[in-house]
């Protein structure tokens, strides 16, 4: 077997086939795409001496025999894709769906929590702080919520912020996402304080942190509040870059983060630098809004900032999710493995926080009032933190959101 393995933006791993064609029609690809899992999972996966003895002929595809290779006591994450499906999400910013994230109070009922610009359920006027009463007449529980929303269209029942029902039949299709769900500029007591909510870390979310960056900049933007409560990783490369323009000034080749691979690929361990970008802020601290969704790449950028500056976290505990994937694919499949390969640390060799980042202020996320509104619990709070109005831990979070689950790609995608 010949193969080759490359680096690109995305950290995506070419797993090239060439002992024969995807077209072979002697070759049974599930077969194939299984041999060559076996292979991958043994060279790079993070915890490959965990991995049991199977006979990959007995797995109908490599989604099933994934799952009995995976080290369930810590991989939460590694999981099977097609390569047309990757590449429309990290590439083109993607995915089939109804183009909403969603999540439920204490009292069981569910709300918008953002919508993409390119949701069909936009041109109804639906945003956050609306409410799902029915889908096709059912009422939406936790129990119920991913069968409901796993239909290929659906009738949503929904009830706006004045209390109206708006009945919406759409049917799910490809979104593009807006990453940058909104921006905005308060002004403090103390200046101009910087505010954003990111969503992903994809190519096409490079060009939209640079806009908002840009705009700070020329605006005199001296405090920052990323929020991330949403945010469930992606890129690590794009992750870098959000890090270079918040810190970048201050910590210009600083390291942000190390790759730590198994022993078998400790020639890929390397630092991760960070550089000033001509729109990289001056600063000397940073406020993340996060929950129990922020993730992976949001993770890295956070504890890779630790060592560089004061970071200061509000909301709720982040997911804990500190270890990363390479994509590899094959020319003779159209499967896309994605296994957990490597984890990062940041510059003082601190990383591993598989149960969360904890916040220093606990805040609720106000769903029931739009992005940057001076009323949400989180936004306040933390406006309050930087204007010196309250200190950490002054604050007190009566209840969690609930947001449903998704599994692999989906996952990082984190809408519907």
């Amino acid at each position: 077997m010949n193969t080759r393995v490359t680096l690109i933006a995305i950290l995506f791993a070419a797993l090239c086939v060439t002992s024969c064609k995807k077209d072979d029609p002697e070759v049974d690809q599930n077969i194939l795409a299984n041999e060559q899992l076996v292979l991958v999972m043994d060279d790079y996966y993070l915890w490959y001496e965990k991995l049991p003895s199977v006979d990959y002929k007995n797995y109908p595809s490599p989604v099933e025999l994934l799952d009995a290779l995976v080290y369930k006591e810590l991989d939460r994450w590694s999981y099977i894709s097609t390569k047309q499906e990757i590449d429309a999400y990290y590439n083109q910013g993607e995915f089939q769906g109804y183009g909403i994230g969603m999540g439920f109070d204490r009292d069981d009922n569910l709300w918008i929590t953002f919508v993409f610009k390119d949701s069909p359920l936009a041109a109804y006027g639906v945003d956050r702080g609306w409410r799902i009463s029915k889908i096709n007449n059912s009422v939406v529980t936790p129990s119920n919520a991913n069968s409901l929303l796993a239909l290929a269209s659906a009738t949503f029942t929904l009830i706006d912020p004045d209390g109206t029902e708006v009945v919406a039949n759409v049917a799910k299709r490809e979104v593009v996402m807006n990453t940058v769900l909104m921006d905005s500029i308060y002004e403090t007591s103390i200046g101009k304080v910087g505010y954003f909510v990111l969503k992903g870390f994809i190519g096409p979310t490079i060009d939209e942190l640079d806009e908002v960056f840009d705009d700070f900049l020329t605006q005199g933007v001296s405090e920052l509040i990323v929020d991330l409560r949403y945010n469930g990783g992606g890129s690590v490369q794009t992750a870098v870059h959000l890090a270079n323009l918040i810190a970048g000034a201050t910590a210009n080749n600083q390291v942000l983060g190390r790759y730590v691979h198994n022993d078998k690929q400790s020639d890929r361990n390397e630092n991760i630098l960070m550089s000033q970008k001509a729109n990289s802020l001056d600063l000397s601290r940073v406020v993340f809004i996060t929950t129990g969704n922020s993730a992976s790449a949001s993770e890295l950028v956070i504890n890779g900032l630790f060592p560089h500056m004061e970071v200061t976290l509000v909301g709720q505990d982040t997911y804990g999710k500190p270890v990363g994937m390479y994509i590899f694919t094959s020319e003779s499949f159209d499967w896309a493995f994605v296994p957990i390969c490597f984890k990062i640390l940041n510059a003082n060799n601190e990383g591993d926080y598989y149960d969360g980042i904890p916040v220093d202020i606990l805040a609720n996320d106000g769903v029931s009032y739009p992005f940057g509104d001076l009323g949400e619990a989180s936004l306040a709070a933390a406006i309050a933190f930087i204007t010196g109005e309250a200190s950490k831990q002054s604050y007190s979070a009566a209840s969690q959101m609930v947001y449903p689950k998704q599994n692999g790609i989906r996952s990082e995608i984190g809408a519907w």
